[in-house]
């Protein structure tokens, strides 16, 4: 069959998948072809945060996961940070070098190849679970030759297969808001105020902030302020 064929027959065979294990175990079938082996549907951590509660489809080798976990090793993984600066797909060859060339960036991407994670290509897509999600396909080839066409074709079934998952994990809900109060707290924090310098500024207690911080934190379902600030910044919930 066409790509285009193969590419449309999977987004319509994601519309009855009933089960996330079924959609990660058909997009791997469709990105195979082109030389990727493994994969990982993952919202990006944001600071401290830790990568396993994001994860919302795991095809990496069970101990590279482990150990990746363990080591907490998306602080200093170049492909992972850069996923919190890109909107646009990417290989993991083209990641700048800053990121890449540190000695603990380096540790993660000579560890991940052991385990057959040698190059990739990362499609970032729009989620309403995660502030920024991205799919991660890996290949055991250290040169990936794959035309604009095929690119195109892996980038819509990745976005799809997000989609997907997405509906199979919850129903559609309405979009979760801030209170003014709470987007005033938000933005403050997002400029780099402190909890006391907010509260200075705002005339009320430090406690009175900490809560709406924590409103805040709790409405979007992250664990940090900056991912909360993170969130409600594309969700234009708050401009700075």
């Amino acid at each position: 069959m066409g790509l285009e064929t193969d590419t449309f027959d999977f987004i319509e065979r994601c519309q009855t998948h009933m089960t996330s294990k079924v959609v990660l175990d058909d997009l791997l079938s469709c990105v195979r072809k082109f030389g990727f082996e493994h994969l990982i549907l993952s919202g990006v951590p944001v600071g401290n945060e830790a990568l396993e509660p994001l994860v919302e489809l795991n095809g990496w080798p069970k101990p590279w996961f482990a150990r990746y976990s363990s080591q907490t090793y998306a602080g200093v993984d170049a492909v992972c940070r850069h996923c919190a600066e890109s909107t646009r797909p990417f290989f993991w060859s083209d990641v700048p070098e800053r990121l890449r060339n540190s000695p603990n960036s380096k540790r993660v991407a000579k560890e991940a190849a052991d385990f057959g994670l040698v190059n990739g290509y990362v499609i970032p897509a729009n989620s309403r679970v995660h502030w920024q999600t991205v799919v991660s396909l890996a290949s055991p080839l250290q040169h990936l030759d794959l035309s604009k066409r095929e690119l195109a074709a892996i980038t819509l079934m990745s976005t799809v297969a997000v989609s997907s998952v997405e509906a199979i994990r919850s129903p559609p809900e309405k979009e979760r808001l801030l209170s003014r109060r709470e987007k005033e707290v938000l933005l403050w924090a997002a400029r780099g105020r402190t909890a006391e310098e907010i509260a200075n500024i705002l005339s009320v207690s430090v406690t009175t902030v900490r809560k709406h911080l924590q409103n805040a934190r709790q409405t979007f379902a992250v664990s940090t302020t900056m991912g909360a600030v993170a969130v409600a910044l594309r969700r234009r919930q708050i401009v700075l």
